[in-house]
């Protein structure tokens, strides 16, 4: 009769064969994930959307060819509103400029785009008024809601070098550092270290990213998604027009929004996305130019703090960028009602800012 096999040896073959099996079984499904995934990465599920906007690999974009009429609460308007064939908000436009024209690619978020007013009365539209009076000018409104200086760089490598701009002006809002999926704590609260460690990991597997993505975040999203907009019950209550704790504690309160441009690590990932811009400004020989946006609390409050523009003002002069702060243009109004709400200028606001950016661009030379 054989001897018995021995225990810790039977025991540790059986773990090492377990152990085994789920090696090859993680192997398999990450290669699996890898195929499935590596040419659909980035992520834009959590993006929303809305019956005019397509989701790309890199963003949000108005889709094209659009004519409706849509009733905004915002402005409390019946709004008629179009996209030309490449996706940009008002009429069509000719890849070829007309001779001893100047073209202007107007990039921003829904502070430029301003769906809810008539295009006639937003910013980019009124310059093209304003300008044309002197020499033919055309003005392109590349805005589109919710997009942050990523999705606009994009939008410039997407399209500028067919439409050939003479000037490229960027309208830059203080959260425009935000990703196109958000802030890594926007949707989930999670110790930093932890957060840190699951983009290493993530950098070389494609199924834990999915999984993380899809199951982690998702489970974490519902508690936290709201998060973004808790800065809104201090805004509210005004107590920062004239106290400065309130004033910087709505600030902090905006870290996933407009709050972010107080940060430090934003101005990395802004400066780094305007040297690409620049880049590809000198390439195609565009001149790039830049106007900042304040946020309405920076407007109304008798707390002057320019930190976020002086940043932007910095970079520029270095850089040679062309540079307009709107803030002391709309601080001169702030007894008028010029805001919608907290960042979107009404159609007097837009007024406003006009002939101070009309002026600002007859002083570039292209």
């Amino acid at each position: 009769m054989p001897a018995p096999y021995p225990v810790k040896k039977n025991w540790a073959f059986r773990i090492t064969a377990v152990l085994l099996a789920i090696l090859l079984t993680l192997a398999l499904l990450e290669f699996i994930a890898w195929l499935l995934l590596h040419k659909k990465w980035p992520r834009t599920a959590s993006i929303p959307t809305n019956e005019w906007v397509s989701l790309t690999g890199h963003g949000r974009r108005l889709k094209p060819n659009l004519d409706f009429e849509q009733m905004f609460e915002v402005s409390n308007r019946m709004v008629h509103f179009r996209t030309n064939s490449l996706g940009f908000r008002g009429k069509e436009v000719s890849l070829e400029k007309k001779p001893g024209s100047t073209r202007i690619l107007v990039l921003g978020d829904s502070i430029t785009l301003s769906p809810f007013l008539p295009e006639e009365e937003v910013y980019p539209a009124l310059l093209e008024k304003i300008l044309s009076e002197a020499h033919p000018v055309e003005v392109i409104n590349a805005g589109v809601s919710d997009v942050g200086l990523e999705e606009e760089l994009w939008i410039f490598k997407e399209t500028a070098y067919q439409l050939k701009p003479d000037i490229v002006l960027l309208g830059f809002y203080l959260n425009d550092s935000r990703p196109p999926w958000g802030f890594e704590n926007e949707y989930y609260r999670l110790p930093p270290w932890l957060i840190e460690k699951s983009k290493t990991v993530e950098q070389y597997s494609y199924l834990y990213k999915w999984l993380w993505k899809r199951f982690l975040v998702k489970h974490f999203m519902g508690r936290t998604a709201a998060a973004r907009w808790d800065w809104r019950n201090e805004y509210v209550k005004e107590n920062w027009i004239t106290d400065k704790a309130a004033y910087q504690n709505v600030i902090k309160e905006a870290s996933m929004d407009f709050g972010a441009a107080w940060q430090e690590d934003s101005w990395k990932k802004i400066y780094a996305g305007l040297d690409q811009m620049q880049a590809l400004a000198q390439k195609h020989d565009f001149k790039l130019s830049i106007i900042i946006f304040p946020v309405g609390l920076q407007v109304r409050s008798e707390v002057y703090d320019t930190y976020p523009q002086q940043k932007m003002l910095a970079y520029c002069q270095e850089h040679s960028i062309p540079c307009l702060d709107l803030l002391p243009i709309l601080r001169e109004h702030k007894d008028q009602d010029i805001y919608f709400d907290h960042c979107h200028l009404n159609t007097l606001g837009h007024q406003v800012i006009a002939p101070g950016i009309a002026s600002f661009l007859n002083g570039i030379k292209p």
